[in-house]
């Protein structure tokens, strides 16, 4: 009778499961966040000021929902998260960097700008990926866990890029506020991946929790 708690106790050893870790993966994506708007508006850069002011009223919405037990809002305002990734990185990988003049830019740069444009390129086809498996997970009638797995190891590797991408971009040779800007991008963005996870991880805590005890229900009644 007692087997089911012990795989509920064994999840809440996961760092994810910890509210406290929550909490501060949301203070400082908006901190890094309120860092990058700082220095777009120093360069007047509009498309990174909207990006940015979109991406962080998202996601701290997501966990303001999420801490008022609104499991819907926050499911849909992840999705919302996860576009505002893809948006950003597919402007970013396909309008900035694949465009003819700063790609050679980057190529020039010699083996670090090659490296980064790889990166940039594979994290986009990531967001991309978990995007889609976010509404396969979250809104299949009955389930997929195929793409629970799937979409596990797509942000593994995708976590794995982002600090591809944090390690090239300190090795190109390009202006110290082009070289600040990227990193605290790529800062926030590691950190709302982590806030997403974490978010993702209670709501599949507490639906573990709650077929738990539908089952000891199940099991009361039979007797």
């Amino acid at each position: 009778m007692m087997e089911p708690f012990t795989a509920k106790e064994n999840q809440k050893e996961s760092i994810f499961l910890n509210e406290s870790f929550m909490a501060a993966i949301c203070f400082l994506a908006t901190a890094t966040g309120l860092v990058f708007l700082f220095l777009c508006i120093s360069d007047r850069d509009y498309f990174g000021m909207f990006e940015i002011v979109v991406k962080l009223t998202t996601a701290v919405s997501m966990f303001i929902a999420f801490r008022s037990y609104k499991w819907d809002v926050a499911k849909g305002l992840m999705g919302g998260v996860l576009f505002c990734l893809m948006y950003q990185e597919a402007h970013l990988a396909l309008a900035q960097l694949w465009s003819e003049q700063d790609f050679n830019v980057y190529l020039m740069a010699g083996v670090q700008g090659s490296v980064y444009l790889a990166a940039a390129g594979m994290s986009c086809l990531m967001t991309v990926v978990i995007t889609l498996n976010h509404f396969f997970i979250n809104y299949a009638s009955h389930g997929n866990p195929k793409e629970v797995i799937f979409n596990r190891i797509a942000l593994i590797f995708k976590f794995a890029v982002y600090l591809l991408l944090l390690a090239a971009n300190s090795q190109l040779g390009f202006a110290p506020s082009i070289l600040w800007k990227n990193a605290v991008r790529y800062l926030t963005d590691i950190s709302l991946l982590l806030l997403l996870v974490s978010v993702e991880s209670q709501i599949d805590s507490f639906k573990t929790i709650r077929g738990e005890l539908l089952q000891l229900r199940k099991e009361g009644k039979r007797k």
